[in-house]
């Protein structure tokens, strides 16, 4: 069975997919609505990585916390 992985290690891969995204708009002669769409895509997919980074931000704090690390 392979290895969970990690909020950080989904929120790279995730980021990685919104800039490919950003990469795959058309440029030049095209209609706006296309364009449009396709940023709204890649924000989601954007405020998706920012999720995971925010839940692995909260794992990090519960673990150092539950250590009573300082």
């Amino acid at each position: 069975m392979a290895a969970v992985p990690s909020y950080r290690e989904l929120e790279q891969r995730t980021l990685g997919q919104a800039a490919s995204e950003l990469n795959a708009i058309p440029q030049g002669q095209v209609v706006a609505a296309e364009v449009q769409a396709r940023a709204a895509q890649a924000q989601a997919i954007a405020t998706i990585a920012a999720a995971q980074a925010l839940l692995e931000i909260g794992d990090v704090l519960r673990e150092r916390l539950s250590r009573g690390d300082d």
